[in-house]
């Protein structure tokens, strides 16, 4: 029989909501303000298309100067990003080299950006800033506007999270894949935590739509926040594209039948496929018919398709610190107290999902394991010949989140039993080992821009070369505040979470196995 509809979750969703909006913002603008301007992989390029687009320049050709970018006239302070990574890949040198911009700094200038190609929409938004806004305050807006979107995003896949049955597991593998990385793109100026951010959400609400039936009003709820979700993600990168196939694919496979059955018939679910197509046609036309910005190559350029594959199947191991934390220019690692946390909890909840997890929930999670692996390596093999070898782990991240989900959703499906004794003793330090874990890249980070790689902690105190505004150590402690408080919150609902049997995804006997 079809579970009860979802009537009584209004009263808190929205609450869910607002606390998770306001945690992950946070350290969000608190990574925005830590990083240098222009100290975030090709974030010159990200801020120079994002001020001509929001000025109508959508489409342009190529710049005389240099016939790989695209041509682009902005006011003279963002054109100055380029300048302004006088620090990129050489991590002793301090943000302190940044000069001031010459001449007038709003007057209009023609300078050249790499993400000339991009669909313009993400453009036209985090743009906003500079037509209203001048000088580094513009800038800052702009990264302002990126963790604005990032974590109303993040914070609908909490949201639609908790709104399922059983969901201790999944909110705790959600919290987990927010890695350091995370909140220092979604701090930026780059489309790249958008792109995890919306998959994320679109994965959880796909998710909660086809496992029970919901009310009339919870469907729609649901059709919106997938909509708008559809048109960010596709709109971010052209490979997020195969996001939305992957994610729409896993969300099916871990649905039931017969409420998917039921959703054919919703006007709902029409609405959304509507949007949905028309977002991803729109996406595939911009896509299929770029700019022409020239031929810049990289290395690797003409390397056979076949030693690509292999050669990022044997690295496939290797990018996973780009899952972690790889700060800067990618020039500052996180550091190895991160990375083993994170490796320690990811290998554990990866391990328990497909040891202990649940029937088909558990295929699911292994089948975007095996993703995580081939897609990075068929990609590759695609695009060596041309362009070269351009993959970082960063790419993926979008796709670790929903494995990560995944996993804790198969978990969720294998037990129902509350988390006592040495359960819960595990999940305390974990939770702990987490949050200094963010701090500790936190700092490291800082420390490289403030007194370089070599600095000591001392030097940090005693004689910075450069700070942040609000300064080092304000914002340091800001984080720690913020991150214990997630890692509470956290805690406290998955310590004293009470299953709902009205809301469970799969009915005894089913064939997920859940009973």
């Amino acid at each position: 029989m079809i579970a009860t509809t979802i009537t009584t979750l209004a009263p808190t969703r929205w609450r869910v909501l607002g606390i998770a909006f306001g945690l992950l913002l946070a350290p969000m603008l608190l990574w925005a303000l830590a990083s240098p301007l222009g100290s975030v992989p090709d974030e010159p390029s990200h801020a120079i298309r994002a001020a001509a687009v929001v000025r109508g320049q959508v489409s342009t050709g190529a710049w005389a100067e240099n016939h790989s970018l695209a041509q682009a006239d902005v006011p003279a302070y963002v054109a100055h990003m380029h300048e302004r990574t006088c620090f990129a890949f050489n991590p002793q040198i301090t943000a302190a080299c940044v000069a001031p911009v010459p001449g007038d700094p709003n007057a209009i200038v023609t300078t050249g950006t790499s993400a000339g190609i991009n669909s313009p929409l993400y453009y036209a938004i985090v743009g906003l800033p500079t037509l209203f806004l001048d000088g580094d305050t513009a800038l800052y807006g702009m990264r302002v506007v990126n963790a604005l979107l990032c974590a109303a995003a993040l914070a609908v896949m909490f949201m639609q999270l908790t709104m399922l049955s059983r969901s201790r597991w999944a909110v705790t593998a959600a919290a987990v894949a927010l890695t350091p990385m995370v909140f220092f793109l979604a701090g930026s100026i780059n489309p790249n935590a958008l792109e995890m951010a919306t998959a994320g959400a679109l994965f959880a609400t796909l998710v909660g739509a086809f496992r029970a039936v919901s009310s009339n009003r919870v469907l729609w709820e649901r059709a919106v926040l997938a909509g708008f979700a559809v048109i960010l993600l596709s709109n971010t990168r052209s490979i997020a594209l195969l996001w939305v196939v992957i994610v729409l694919g896993a969300a099916l496979a871990l649905g039931r039948v017969d409420v998917l059955r039921s959703l054919i018939r919703k006007p709902a679910a029409w609405v959304l496929m509507a949007i949905a197509g028309g977002a991803g046609l729109a996406a595939v036309n911009w896509y299929t018919h770029p700019p022409t910005t020239g031929d810049g190559t990289i290395v690797g350029a003409g390397t056979s398709a076949g030693s690509a594959f292999v050669t990022m199947l044997a690295r496939t191991f290797d990018f996973a610190e780009g899952y972690i934390g790889i700060f800067g220019w990618v020039d500052t690692p996180s550091p190895a107290f991160s990375v083993m946390v994170w490796s320690s909890v990811l290998v554990g909840l990866i391990v328990a999902a497909l040891a202990w997890g649940s029937g088909r929930s558990r295929w699911v999670a292994g089948g975007l394991g095996i993703g995580m692996v081939l897609i990075p390596a068929v990609t590759q093999a695609i695009l060596v010949t041309s362009v070269g070898f351009i993959w970082q782990g960063r790419y993926m991240l979008a796709i670790l989140l929903c494995f990560l989900v995944a996993c804790g959703i198969a978990v969720d499906d294998a037990t129902d039993r509350p988390i006592v004794g040495r359960a819960r003793t595990v999940v305390v330090i974990a939770l702990a080992l987490v949050a200094l874990g963010q701090a500790a890249s936190f700092v490291w980070t800082l420390r490289r821009y403030v007194v370089g790689s070599k600095g000591t902690l001392a030097q940090m105190f005693a004689s910075p070369s450069w700070q942040p505004p609000l300064g080092w150590l304000p914002l340091t402690l800001l984080l720690l505040i913020v991150t214990a408080g997630a890692a509470f919150v956290v805690y406290r609902y998955v310590i004293g979470r009470t299953d709902r049997s009205v809301e469970r995804a799969d009915p005894p006997n089913s064939s997920t196995g859940v009973h």
